[in-house]
Parts: C-alpha cells; sequence; structure tokens
C-alpha cells in the first residue's frame, strides 16, 4: 500500500500542474466591449496607415540583391 501513495503523489502533482498550465495559458477576454471596439479601432487605422518611405519591400520574384559591405555572407 504504500508504494501506491509513493505514486499517487508525482502523479498527482503533475495532474496539478498540467491544469494550473492549461488554466495560465488561456487568452485573456476583453474586460467590456468598448476596450474591444477601442482596440479594433487603432488596428484598423494603423492598417491605414502607410509604409514608412525607408522600408525595403523585398519582393518574392526579384532576385537577391547582396549588399558589398557584407562580405559576400548569405
Amino acid at each position: 500500500m504504500s508504494a501506491l501513495a509513493w505514486w499517487l503523489i508525482p502523479i498527482g502533482a503533475t495532474v496539478l500542474a498540467v491544469l494550473f498550465v492549461m488554466l495560465r495559458s488561456r487568452p485573456a477576454k476583453p474586460t467590456n466591449t468598448e476596450d474591444s471596439m477601442e482596440r479594433l479601432r487603432r488596428m484598423q487605422e494603423a492598417m491605414e496607415r502607410p509604409m514608412p518611405s525607408n522600408t525595403r519591400v523585398i519582393r518574392p520574384d526579384e532576385p537577391e540583391i547582396r549588399d558589398a559591405g557584407d562580405g559576400g555572407r548569405p
């Protein structure tokens, strides 16, 4: 009977740890509708803003151009 008790301790601890991790990893729910709508509005405004002009756009159909100062490393 004592061997069973020794096995129940780590099994119980493992089950509790798994439950704890499952509860902690759930995504947070919005606190209210107004907060959710405000986040959506801010995301939409960010998507409407133009990209900065100094950003280099990489297109899949163009070959990669290496900088001469990188020593030929990929």
